[in-house]
């Protein structure tokens, strides 16, 4: 309990420089007010979060949690800017008595990284064997060795466990979603700890290729990514599926054909290929479950 205390401690002094500086970066939420209220405003620890519980909570039943994670524009501390487009899913009327669940959206003062994580010092040659894309993120300067996260991700976790530990959540159907720096964020919380999730849906994501993708072959992904996204490059997503089939892993990859950065707006109210359309799903092995509706494949993955 006291490392926890000093761990929480450490984020929050080390976030709120980052706090002040991001606060000029709310731009709103950009979805209807109505939408935004439906869920409760609330503080953890200084992490600004949205909250939202089923429709009729039984606190005698269990329910599945989603850990919702924003991108880049829903940095800051207004508690409204990570509300994005899809956020209005979870408040569908339809939905929520189809899927009941916990849904939990943070607001991230920087990248979704866990504390104190670093850059690898890399040689010039393993810097070489990079792929063009991320050679040249990484050439850019966008990864520089002194680089330390401040935990948002570290945050979100323990916020997690202190929802599990108010309310009656199903542990063994914990999800991760997000879509842009909240795909990455999906793709690093996997990495960070793949035994908390029972699933993901990382959408325009990825993952730098120093970290090994082995250590979550086994949780059920299924990411989304346009051929045409000029912001974060198509090849994130793809390199990850080919590393996932070489290792039998479980994920499934949609190509959206000619889509840009926008993909949230498929990725998360998917209900099937669209061959016409170009958008055609891929399985890494048979290990992947076939189901074509985004949210009936996301509620049947379950630890085991």
């Amino acid at each position: 309990m006291k490392k926890i205390s000093v761990l929480i401690s450490l984020i929050i002094l080390s976030s709120s420089i980052l706090s002040a500086q991001n606060q000029k970066r709310n731009k709103g939420a950009g979805i209807p007010p109505e939408i935004l209220n439906a869920y409760q405003a609330l503080n953890f620890e200084g992490m600004p979060y949205r909250f939202l519980l089923p429709d009729n909570y039984d606190s005698k039943k269990s329910y599945p949690l989603i850990l919702n994670l924003h991108g880049r524009g829903g940095i800051g501390d207004d508690n409204e800017t990570q509300m994005r487009n899809w956020t209005e899913v979870f408040v569908d009327k339809v939905w929520r008595k189809k899927y009941p669940c916990i849904v939990v959206a943070p607001q991230s003062w920087d990248s979704w990284s866990v504390f104190n994580e670093q850059i690898p010092k890399l040689t010039a040659e393993e810097i070489a064997r990079f792929s063009p894309a991320w050679k040249q993120r990484f050439d850019s300067g966008r990864y520089p060795t002194t680089t330390v996260s401040t935990g948002s991700l570290s945050m979100a976790f323990l916020l997690m466990d202190k929802i599990s530990q108010d309310y009656s959540v199903d542990t063994k159907r914990i999800y991760v979603m997000g879509h842009s720096m909240g795909g990455a964020g999906s793709w690093n919380a996997v990495w960070a700890a793949p035994e908390r999730f029972a699933a993901a849906i990382p959408s325009a994501g990825g993952i730098p290729p120093w970290k090994d993708k082995a250590r979550f072959k086994n949780v059920p992904i299924w990411t989304f990514h346009g051929d045409a996204d000029p912001t974060v490059p198509f090849s994130f997503s793809s390199e990850i599926f080919d590393a996932m089939k070489e290792m039998a892993g479980n994920m499934k990859f949609t190509v959206l054909k000619d889509v840009k950065h926008g993909s949230s707006i498929y990725s998360f109210y998917y209900k099937g290929d669209d061959q016409e359309k170009g958008f055609i799903t891929r399985s890494s092995s048979d290990h992947c479950d076939p189901t074509p509706d985004v949210w009936d494949w996301l509620f049947r993955q379950k630890l085991k």
